[in-house]
Formats: C-alpha cells, structure tokens, sequence
C-alpha cells in the first residue's frame, strides 16, 4: 500500500495524492476518540493509514478542530468513513468504526480493509460486528483466503459426502 500504482513510488512522492485533500470538522471529544488524547495515536494512524493528518484547534470560534487529510484516495475515504462512523448515533455505525479505529491503530490498513470500507461493510475477519448488524453482510473474501481455510481447518468433504 505504501507503494503507488506506476514503478513501485512511494504514495508521498505522488503529486495526486496532495491535489485534493480531505478537510472536515469535528469537536474535542469525537477528536480525543479518534486520535487519542493529546493526539497520541494521531502517528500512528497516519503510518497505518498512509496518510498524513494535519489537525488545527484553533480553526472555528465553537471550538471544533479542522481536519486535513491527505495521501492515497482509498485511505482518505477510509478515514472519513473511521469518523463519520464513530460519530454516529447509530449503534451499528459506532460498533463499526470503532472496530476500524482498532483496527488502524493495531496494524497497517490493507487495500481489502479499504474496499470493504467503501463498501460499507465489516472489516475482514470482524465476525463479531457482522453479527450484531441488522442486514446481511457479504464478506467478499480471496478465493485463497478460502482455500487456506479448508486446508488448515482439517475439514475433509469425503467425511460428509456419501
């Protein structure tokens, strides 16, 4: 991911990826959520994001801090996605991004956590989350993720079969 499409570039070497930043605003507390108090994940989201964040305080009189994101397009919507999710008042929205903010904060995002961001759907191998949404979940997995499956669970289709 840190690499871009043409020869193998790093994504902060790509003039595209500074063309459009991401700007929002949100308030302290939602701030203090995502990037930890005092900031202290801001870091690290933004190497597991491969993004870079910059954040102002000081940018509204009410108080809210302004938000400018900028880097690959997956992982600037990805982001936006992280806090819009979070700041929902809908349980399922905020179960969701909080697993994202997990998720960022624990590794490195793959180009499979970006899709399934865009798609509004669990990240992979979040079960626990897709059970307690109310809609059916799709989880669009590699067809190798499946056969490591079937060959490390030790199941055997002669046992089932007649």
């Amino acid at each position: 991911m840190e690499s871009g499409a043409g020869g193998g570039r790093a994504w902060w070497t790509e003039p595209e990826h500074f063309r459009t930043p991401l700007v929002f605003y949100m308030d302290a507390e939602q701030e203090e959520r995502v990037f930890g108090g005092g900031d202290g994940d801001l870091r690290r989201i933004e190497e597991h994001s491969h993004t870079l964040i910059q954040l102002e305080a000081w940018a509204t009189a009410a108080g809210q801090t302004r938000v400018t994101v900028v880097g690959p397009p997956g992982a600037r919507r990805w982001l936006q996605e992280l806090v819009r999710s979070v700041g929902s008042g809908h349980p399922g929205d905020r179960a969701r991004g909080l697993a994202m903010l997990r998720r960022v904060r624990s590794r490195p995002l793959y180009p499979v956590d970006l899709v399934a961001a865009a798609q509004g759907q669990p990240l992979p191998g979040d079960l626990a989350l897709a059970a307690c949404l109310s809609a059916p979940v799709a989880l669009h997995l590699p067809p190798v993720f499946l056969l490591l499956w079937i060959s490390c669970s030790g199941f055997c289709w002669s046992s089932v079969l007649p």
